[in-house]
């Protein structure tokens, strides 16, 4: 049994940058201290009626840290890291992650469909929220 979603369309819904960067220090820091992340992305995520891209999120995180091949650096405050903005651009595009981070196979088509999937999830949860804000 299949089944199939809408894509959504208009333009990409996407969350803004500096929840994105706060969820990938979130992440970053947690994995340090050997916390499961999920938690501390879900309370980040609150703020904007998306807890359930907790699990989207840290995937996201971690196939990203993959591809890297290197644990993601983080900025400090409001000064972004390469890592930051360089996963920022990948998850608001239209980069394609072959021309920014080239890594060898299977990483590099795992982080592909978890960029897809990430923006369809995103896209997907804002307009179920706004739908919810408007009843």
């Amino acid at each position: 049994m299949t089944f199939h979603f809408p894509t959504p369309s208009g333009p990409p819904a996407t969350l803004p940058p500096s929840l994105l960067v706060d969820i990938a220090r979130c992440w970053h820091f947690a994995r340090r201290d050997g916390i499961p992340p999920q938690p501390s992305l879900a309370l980040r995520l609150d703020t904007f009626d998306c807890t359930v891209l907790a699990p989207v999120m840290d995937s996201f995180c971690l196939l990203f840290e993959s591809a890297l091949g290197r644990p993601l650096r983080t900025g400090r405050s409001h000064s972004l890291s390469q890592d930051e903005r360089l996963m920022v651009a990948l998850l608001e595009g239209p980069e394609l992650r072959r021309d920014v981070l080239p890594c060898e196979e299977p990483r590099g088509t795992l982080l592909d469909l978890a960029i897809r999937s990430t923006r369809v999830m995103v896209a997907l949860t804002l307009r179920q929220t706004r739908r919810v804000r408007e009843r």
